[in-house]
């Protein structure tokens, strides 16, 4: 059985969308704040978030993952301690989930990984990965070479590590939770 999208048609003012849409920033909130490694030179850390920015991002589209990524991710930002890097965490992970959708969003097989889902993925990690590289440097005026090692440690593998689990789960849980948020879906 194939589950194809006639056309991508999620509308952000659907009740159940936004409910689905508020879960998923709970949800980046939690994962973020569940696993915790600093990282000295930054002050940054190292953590799980990244698989739901990506995920919210694939099953939400552009405005869920913006939203879910950003807010969930600044979110944890501040309940962790992290003031000082929350608005460039809301900017940075709001892209990435963003990229994610945008990409996404027009693939037509929603229960399978494609192209446009792999495309999205990569986009998203390398916005994360510049993102948080320019928000230390020139924001926090953290010295380039910190941020480069960070970026090198901890955040490649973050990224990496969220990437490859969203290939992974995304398109099944798109597949059974778009037809619950009002996607116009068509099986064949």
């Amino acid at each position: 059985m194939n589950i194809e999208m006639n056309r991508p048609t999620r509308t952000t003012t659907n009740p159940v969308y936004l409910a689905t849409v508020a879960m998923m920033t709970a949800l980046t909130a939690a994962a973020t704040m569940v696993l915790v490694i600093p990282f000295p030179t930054t002050t940054g850390y190292l953590n799980v978030g990244d698989i739901l920015v990506m995920t919210s991002g694939m099953i939400l589209g552009p405005v869920g993952g913006l939203v879910a990524g950003g807010v969930g991710s600044m979110m944890a930002d501040v309940g962790l301690g992290y003031v000082f890097f929350a608005p460039i965490t809301l900017v940075v992970k709001g892209t990435e989930g963003l990229m994610v959708g945008l990409f996404s969003w027009r693939s037509r097989r929603v229960d399978q990984l494609t192209a446009l889902d792999v495309v999205g993925i990569i986009l998203g990690a390398i916005a994360m990965l510049l993102g948080y590289y320019l928000g230390e440097t020139l924001v926090l005026l953290i010295t380039p070479e910190a941020a480069l090692a960070e970026l090198i440690s901890i955040n490649v593998i973050q990224v990496t590590v969220g990437g490859v689990v969203t290939a992974l789960i995304g398109p099944r849980l798109r597949g059974l939770i778009l037809p619950v948020i009002g996607g116009d879906i068509e099986v064949r």
